[in-house]
C-alpha cells in the first residue's frame, strides 16, 4: 500500500515538475520579441522570473542525476562486497548428516 502511494506521489512530482519546464519554456519561446513598455515591463518580469526557475530547476536536476548516480555505483560496490560475505559454508548447507 505504501508502496502504491509512493509510485502516485513520484508520478505527481514528475508531472508537475514537467509541466514547469514546459510552460516556462513554452512562455520563453512565444513572448522573446515582445515590444517592450520600458522599465516596469511585466512580460520582461515574467521572463526574467522564467528563466530564473529554468536555471534552478536545471541545477536541481543536475544535482538530483549526481546524487542517483553516486548512490548506485555505491549500492552496487556494497552488494558485490556483501554477496561475496554470504557465500560461506556450514554443516547445513553442505548437508552433513549430525548423528550420534
Amino acid at each position: 500500500m505504501t508502496n502504491n502511494r509512493n509510485r502516485i506521489f513520484s508520478l505527481i512530482v514528475l508531472i508537475v515538475f514537467s509541466f514547469v519546464i514546459i510552460s516556462s519554456s513554452f512562455f520563453i519561446i512565444t513572448h522573446t520579441n515582445h515590444e517592450c513598455s520600458g522599465e516596469d515591463c511585466s512580460v520582461c518580469m515574467e521572463l526574467a522570473e522564467c528563466h530564473k526557475t529554468l536555471n534552478t530547476l536545471g541545477t536541481a536536476f543536475i544535482g538530483i542525476l549526481h546524487l542517483s548516480v553516486v548512490m548506485f555505483v555505491l549500492s552496487v560496490i556494497v552488494r558485490s562486497f556483501t554477496k561475496g560475505q554470504t557465500d560461506h559454508t556450514t554443516l547445513i548447507s553442505l548437508k552433513v548428516e549430525l548423528l550420534n
